[in-house]
């Protein structure tokens, strides 16, 4: 047999691209996401497997902890059948282990955040069951928290500067590169002056669709700002919702599993639902809370 008939062996010693990364792949863009960091919000896809429950096999839930545990169950239910709004439940009672037993039970959920608000740095996570909270803050807070987005999220909100905003001055619409920056702006001038509390559905403004150059985006960044308060929502991919200055206009964006931009947007309204527990999450998570303590407490 011929060397042409026989099949080429592969050297095996020479390393090989793996066929599931994507090479070549655009970086993450968005008028309100800085690209140097983008991919550090997913990284490469990996099987992640959830983390056990750390407990002592012999832990006995003290009374501190059977009455949070208590409060917490009655909070979600009342919550989640419409009786009573949103409630806090304070930490900083419980002793070490307790609290530790406590986060273990509620794990972590998707969805987590940042805001700044009268000099105060919180950190939401959102636990396994959509529509609880753990926020902890700067000032030595700590609480749990029943509500379809944490209050210290809407008071910030609604803190932030009322529209309508100011156009530069003078207007740059002789600068080479504008080219719909000043007509974006005036959409969401004129929708958040409108907006109120008894609209059912955020006005969108599709980036994706729309061209938008540097100059554009820049503009934007200049005259709405952002302001600290930004929501991650994970998942397979990743949605971030970041507050502008501008009260009722949020900047939303959403990663592929790739760390790439494949909707950016910015939606004027109240809090986006990306980041919001849904009334049927907390009806779902009132019963998931109910099978976690007949087994922690049983």
């Amino acid at each position: 047999m011929s060397d042409p008939d026989l099949i080429p062996l592969t050297d095996l010693e020479q390393p090989r691209e793996n066929p599931m990364i994507w090479n070549g792949e655009e970086p993450a863009q968005g008028v309100f996401l800085d690209t140097g960091d983008a991919l550090d919000l997913l990284g490469t896809p990996t099987l992640q497997i959830p983390p056990q429950p750390r407990l002592p096999i012999d832990f006995e839930p003290g009374p501190e902890l059977r009455t949070t545990l208590a409060d917490l169950r009655s909070a979600l239910h009342g919550t989640a059948s419409g009786g009573e709004p949103g409630r806090c439940i304070e930490l900083g009672h419980l002793d070490a282990l307790s609290l530790q037993a406590l986060l273990e039970m509620l794990g972590e959920g998707e969805v987590c955040g940042n805001v700044s608000l009268d000099g105060v740095s919180y950190t939401l996570n959102e636990s396994v069951l959509p529509g609880l909270w753990q926020g902890q803050g700067s000032d030595g807070s700590h609480w749990l928290e029943v509500a379809a987005v944490p209050q210290v999220v809407c008071r910030a909100a609604s803190s932030l500067r009322s529209a309508s905003v100011s156009l530069p001055d003078p207007l740059p619409e002789s600068l080479p590169g504008v080219m719909n920056g000043l007509a974006v702006l005036a959409e969401i001038n004129e929708h958040a002056s409108a907006w109120h509390e008894g609209m059912q559905n955020n006005r969108v403004l599709n980036f994706t669709l729309l061209p938008m150059s540097p100059e554009d985006q820049q503009l934007l960044l200049d005259v709405l700002g952002r302001a600290d308060l930004v929501l991650e929502s994970g998942g397979f991919g990743n949605c971030k919702v970041m507050a502008t200055t501008v009260r009722h206009v949020w900047a939303v964006q959403y990663l592929n599993a790739m760390g790439k931009t494949i909707l950016d947007t910015i939606e004027v309204g109240r809090i986006p639902d990306a980041a919001v527990a849904a009334p049927q999450d907390l009806e779902d998570s009132a019963s998931r809370l109910d099978e976690i303590l007949d087994t922690y407490l049983s």
